[in-house]
């Protein structure tokens, strides 16, 4: 049995509980923020997710200062 894909009205009230700001960071800016803490420190492989958490530990913060 094949279920329908959601409809956007649904989307939107699963993540109706997450605050307005934090739904608006995107992987975009995440990557980006990633990229940069990469280059600042160096450009070390190896570290991929340790610089994927910290850019987005850094933009939430970022964001609900707002």
């Amino acid at each position: 049995m094949r279920t329908s894909k959601p409809k956007a009205n649904d989307l939107y009230q699963s993540a109706s509980h997450i605050p307005t700001a934090q739904r608006a960071l995107t992987l975009e800016q995440i990557r980006q923020r990633a990229h940069d803490i990469y280059v600042t420190r160096g450009g070390t492989e190896g570290m991929t997710l340790n610089d994927w958490l910290q850019a987005e530990q850094e933009l939430k913060h970022e964001i609900n200062q707002h």
